[in-house]
């Protein structure tokens, strides 16, 4: 999943269906699970990692979509990638 995060992130990705303010700030908590999405860990994995039900992970996981503009993870990685929040 990180191989393809990173090729998705280095080509043209679709626009997201709304585009994100640049002025949008993810909590950390937000920020934790992206990067784990970016590692290509399941929201399980990233939940016992953080001490998070995998519930609290995908309310985490919606919210940092919601606030990005996208649709889905690959998305999302894609756009931390462009963003400088992942690496």
């Amino acid at each position: 999943m990180a191989a393809l995060a990173h090729t998705l992130a280095s080509t043209s990705v679709p626009a997201p269906r709304q585009p994100s303010d640049p002025g949008v700030q993810l909590t950390e908590r937000e920020l934790q699970v992206l990067r784990g999405m970016s590692q290509g860990k399941s929201n399980g994995q990233i939940g016992r990692e953080l001490y998070l039900s995998e519930d609290t992970v995908k309310t985490h996981a919606r919210r940092l979509f919601r606030k990005l503009g996208v649709r889905d993870r690959a998305q999302a990685v894609a756009h931390g990638f462009r963003r400088g929040l992942v690496s």
